[in-house]
């Protein structure tokens, strides 16, 4: 009987140190995504404030957002990881869903937009583009016929 505690411990154990990692890399995903936002305002600022070559600040904006774009897709990779080892000692099943970092956020971002698309307001700013430029099209075509008169 003391065996079988000793498992459960261990498992119990087990559970909460993935957890705790999985937490922690959740946190580590969001400070990225405000370094991303937030790093770049900064080297804007900087370049807008000082007099220097802008060419040295977009640089460093770009190496910036390279930088911590590797960051979180080794973030997510690990955590991908983690989840694996799981499923092969069997505490996680292959049906579960996975504890995705990014994706689900993503994806439901992508299916906002795809309703968003089919509003209508979406197809209302469509038919007021379309007629402004049938509006530019008929000016355009009034003042050729009046320089030709």
């Amino acid at each position: 009987m003391s065996e079988k505690k000793e498992y459960e411990l261990m498992y119990d154990k087990f559970m909460d140190y993935q957890r705790g990692l999985h937490e922690k890399n959740s946190e580590k995903i969001r400070i990225g995504l405000k370094v991303n936002i937030l790093l770049p305002l900064v080297f804007l600022l900087i370049s807008f404030i000082t007099n220097s070559s802008k060419l040295v600040f977009l640089v460093l904006w770009i190496v910036s957002l390279f930088g911590i774009s590797f960051y979180l897709l080794y973030v997510e990779f690990m955590d991908f990881k983690l989840q694996e080892r799981m499923k092969e000692f069997g505490v996680m099943k292959e049906e579960e869903e996975q504890m995705n970092l990014i994706g689900d956020q993503v994806q439901k971002s992508i299916e906002e937009l795809g309703n968003l698309k089919n509003s209508e307001v979406i197809q209302d700013i469509k038919e007021l583009r379309n007629s402004i430029i049938e509006e530019r099209k008929n000016k355009g075509g009034n003042q050729e016929d009046e320089e030709h008169s």
